[in-house]
Order: structure tokens, then sequence, then C-alpha cells
């Protein structure tokens, strides 16, 4: 509410005491959400987390069981399951023989329960905004994200034989809950906001001057952002691989000269 009314102020309206569903407040509150995603989405030391490990078999589906023993597998939503992939409905292992429709398929093993399991898929966490992988960690493997699922790319399957681990850029929430759960440090909020101001003033006023000044706020904002994150995350040119080795080497080892040199 209050970076919704701070960005009214940028364009002379006066403040709002609750969020609103339309008009300005509204048109607001969304270039905030979405300007929040953008910044978030470049990865910074706040949200951004090396080696999180995915484990296969997280992924869960309400199921039902027609017409016991029978191994007709009936799901309220898509299954996306694909005829020899491996789940588990409650605690029997199974695999799918056929698939009948998007919400229904045929279990080699009859049994009955209310919960499908996906054993060797991957899920991707739903607060993700990024999920990447190393190439020279998994050679063998192309892993991408398709929407829900880790699909390999180079085996054409969304089965896994061990679990991966991912560099994973997750979306903080903006501001803290009244539970003290996790939200954005202060200085990600003011850049955002007046990223998200400035964004606002172009779409509702244009006024030129008006841009600018925003604008010089906004700058200033980016500044102290960056500032503020390379300070937490200690950034230096000798995290990377390359200027490392240059300055730990060994002076004293010297190599022979030959003329093979």
């Amino acid at each position: 509410l209050e970076a919704v009314n701070q960005m009214l102020s940028t364009i002379g309206q006066s403040r709002i005491n609750q969020l609103a569903s339309a008009g300005e407040a509204n048109d607001a509150q969304k270039i905030l959400e979405e300007t929040d995603r953008a910044i978030q989405s470049e990865g910074w030391h706040f949200n951004m987390f090396y080696d999180v490990e995915l484990a296969r078999g997280g992924a869960t589906l309400a199921c039902s069981i027609d017409n016991q023993p029978a191994t007709t597998v009936n799901t309220p939503t898509a299954h996306y399951l694909v005829k020899g992939e491996n789940v588990q409905i409650d605690s029997i292992a199974n695999t799918v023989a056929s698939i009948t429709d998007a919400d229904t398929f045929v279990a080699t093993t009859a049994a009955s329960g209310t919960v499908l399991r996906y054993t060797k898929r991957i899920e991707t966490p739903t607060t993700a905004l990024s999920v990447d992988f190393s190439t020279y960690r998994y050679a063998t493997l192309d892993p991408v994200v398709r929407g829900r699922f880790v699909y390999d790319k180079a085996n054409a399957t969304y089965e896994y034989s061990q679990d991966l681990k991912a560099i994973i850029t997750y979306q903080i929430p903006f501001e803290q809950n009244s539970s003290g759960g996790e939200a954005l440090p202060e200085y990600a909020r003011r850049y955002i906001i007046m990223k998200a101001a400035r964004v606002f003033a172009q779409r509702h006023v244009g006024d030129p001057q008006l841009v600018q000044m925003v604008a010089n706020e906004e700058r200033e904002a980016h500044a102290q952002f960056i500032q503020a994150d390379s300070e937490n995350s200690e950034t230096s040119i000798f995290n990377a691989a390359l200027p490392y080795y240059t300055v730990a080497r060994n002076a004293g080892v010297k190599v022979p000269y030959t003329t093979e040199n």
C-alpha cells in the first residue's frame, strides 16, 4: 500500500487507504508487481541460491481408481504422463501401460488410492523465477524447465535416475507478512518502487519533465541498490576461476625450457 501511494504521489494523485481493484491505484499496483518480478528475475544476492537440491518424486497429484481391481486411473486435472513412465499410487509402485486421455491412464498393476506420485520426475519450486543447471556437472544430461517439471532434452524424457542440483532465482515477497516471513531488503524495495514509479508516470502522464525527475531518483536508487547488493555478496574479481588461478599459482615452480617450447 505504501509503495502504491508513493507511485501515485509522483503524478500528483491523493493517497489511498486500501488497495483498489480498478482505477489508477490498481494500475500502479500492477506495474509495481510487473517491475518487482522483472528486477528479481535478474538474480541478486538476496534471491539467487546455488547447489539447491531438487529431488525426484516430490510431485504429487490427486487420483482415483475406477472399478476395483481394474487399473484405470483418473486424475482431476491433466497428468502429463507418457507410456512406460514410472509412477506410484499411494504405496503401490506402478507403470503407465497406456494413455487414455489427458486425465485418464491405465496402470500395469492394480492399486487403490487417492494420491499419484511422479516417482522419477523432478518438480520445480513454485516460487522459482529461473532454474539453471551446470553443463559441467551434468555432461550427459540437458535439463530444462518445462512448466512444472524438469525435462531432459538430451535423452528426451522427464524421468531421471538421480536428483539434480540447480541454481535457482526465487521470487521473494515484496514485504513481510504479519507472521514475520521472508521479505525483500529495503534497498531492493526502494529501487523497485522508484523504477515502477517512473514507468507509471510514463504510461499515465507522459510529461517529459516529470518523467525525467522520477528517472533521476530511480538512478540514485539503482546506484544504492547495486552498492548494497555488492557489499552483501562481497563481490570480487577473484571469485572467477581465471583470475584466482593467475594470482594463486606457484611462482616458485620453473618450467624447464626445451626446444619444443
